[in-house]
């Protein structure tokens, strides 16, 4: 009779550690969320694209695309000529100073950055958009020396965003 109490006593331990067993393996494999942040006007993102003589890439102006305008490389293009809708840069002068802007293709884009943290807000069905699909725009600013003018200690900083935060606004407000 003692060994039938025994038996019952290690089947109810075994049941019971296994159950926890079965508890614990559920919650550690969980997968855990990531929790999205919304660009509410744009995000200066570091190591974007790499340009010739600099060991790290740029800083990246990113905002979120509206799907509702046209594409924002098509913009570009209307209102600087530049002849192109891939591998788009330009020149400009702000201040009296030369600038280089670089707009990144999307693949671009994913291959700098992990966009999977933001959040888009400008969803849109698919009868009300009239430009591309892509959900973020970015670019990035070099003075004639090649100078990351988006860098945190740049003596251009201000400058540059200024001028991309108006290029921005001009885009959404087409």
């Amino acid at each position: 009779m003692r060994m039938f109490h025994v038996e019952l006593n290690f089947k109810s331990l075994f049941y019971r550690g296994f159950l926890v067993f079965i508890l614990l393996a559920m919650v550690s494999s969980c997968i855990r969320l990531q929790h999205s942040v919304e660009i509410e006007d744009y995000v200066l993102l570091q190591n974007g694209k790499e340009i010739l003589g600099k060991q790290k890439g740029l800083t990246a102006f990113l905002f979120e695309g509206n799907q509702t305008k046209i594409p924002f490389q098509q913009f570009i293009d209307d209102k600087y000529s530049v002849g192109s809708y891939n591998d788009i840069s330009y020149n400009i002068t702000l201040q009296d100073y030369s600038f280089k802007v670089y707009v990144y293709e999307y693949a671009e884009i994913e291959k700098y950055f992990d966009v999977s943290q933001f959040m888009t807000t400008m969803n849109e069905t698919d009868a009300n958009i009239k430009g591309s699909t892509v959900k973020f725009i970015a670019l990035s600013i070099v003075n004639n020396a090649n100078e990351d003018c988006l860098e945190e200690n740049s003596l251009y900083q201000q400058i540059a965003i200024k001028y991309l935060k108006s290029l921005k606004d001009e885009y959404y407000n087409l």
